[in-house]
């Protein structure tokens, strides 16, 4: 009896990371066919979390608020690094 509801609750946890798997891949895959329309080219899910990864480190280059010479310096690194990234990928 104890094994069938350990069962029973693995399988609940799998359908709960199921359920969640697809609520968050349907948005990034709205957001890979919108990339791949305006650069003309197929763009899979991972290239897309590669380009917005390269945006919000552009955001948080370009728009800091009044912080710290090494923290604009990080982002800036974050910003260089995305970059890379996006070019290896893309």
């Amino acid at each position: 009896m104890k094994k069938e509801m350990t069962l029973q609750s693995n399988e609940r946890l799998n359908l709960n990371v199921n359920q969640l798997t697809v609520a968050v891949r349907k948005p990034l895959l709205a957001v890979a066919r919108y990339y791949s329309h305006v650069l003309e080219r197929p763009v899979n899910v991972q290239q897309t979390l590669h380009l917005l990864n390269a945006q919000a480190a552009f955001f948080f280059t370009v728009f800091p608020a009044d912080c710290a010479l090494l923290l604009r310096g990080a982002c800036a690194a974050w910003l260089i690094h995305a970059l890379m990234q996006c070019k290896r990928e893309l």
